[in-house]
């Protein structure tokens, strides 16, 4: 790897790593310098320098610049998340389009972001998805819910019922979460509704995606799309 763009602005304490991919040296350094207290951080400005620096970084957040030079088609964005399952991927835009944002959550990524966020909106994104949720307009989460379960119905017949897997697997305590993520509740506002903390709510969405081998919070809510579904109809 060129050690000339593959930087490391902070090399000290146990903080998590953040990647910043992006071919612009202002949009690279404007999220290290709103970042730079909590992250260990790495720049780099094309694919391959990409590709490596996931692979040897494993970093806990990336920033991915959608017009990275050689970056591709957005589908792309699966493949650089299979040399590192457990990153957290961001994606920025200079587009806000939602079939962009929803190409771009079907193919791995958490959070989808224009380019000129905000900067505490951008500190709050990081916060979000390192908390296992999603960082995408609320339309476009009902937006994809809506297509993929659609999707999903007409496949119906390929896979097992949803709703035995459901009732089989998960606790009744599980279930309510189950439901409230499906309704697009956050952790927090789950607590709330049923008196627990949040870090219980975090350990029964834990056994959640194990017992449902289901990877995310999103990929939960498609899950209680259609067992909702089933269950009125």
């Amino acid at each position: 790897m060129n050690s000339g763009t593959f930087r490391k602005r902070r090399d000290k304490g146990d903080k998590a790593t953040l990647l910043i991919a992006s071919a612009v040296a202002g949009v690279r350094r404007q999220r290290a310098q709103t970042l730079k207290d909590f992250f260990v951080i790495f720049e780099v400005c094309e694919r391959a320098e990409l590709e490596q620096g996931m692979a040897d970084s494993k970093p806990s957040v990336l920033f991915l610049d959608l017009d990275l030079p050689q970056l591709g088609e957005i589908g792309t964005v699966s493949s650089i998340q299979r040399l590192s399952s457990s990153t957290k991927i961001i994606v920025f835009s200079s587009a806000n389009d939602e079939k962009e944002a929803i190409s771009a959550l079907k193919a791995g990524a958490v959070g989808y972001c224009n380019k000129n966020i905000e900067p505490s909106l951008l500190r709050k994104a990081v916060k979000v998805v390192q908390e296992g949720e999603t960082w995408v307009g609320r339309k476009t989460i009902s937006r994809l819910l809506a297509e993929l379960t659609s999707l999903a119905e007409s496949h119906q017949e390929d896979g097992p019922v949803l709703s035995e897997v459901y009732l089989n697997y998960l606790t009744p305590r599980e279930q309510q979460i189950a439901l409230l993520i499906g309704n697009g509740a956050h952790n927090k506002e789950i607590a709330g509704r049923l008196n627990i903390s949040e870090r219980t709510v975090k350990a029964h969405l834990t056994a959640i995606f194990q017992k449902l081998q289901i990877p995310d919070r999103l990929r939960l809510g498609l899950f209680v799309a259609g067992h909702n579904h089933e269950v009125n109809h």
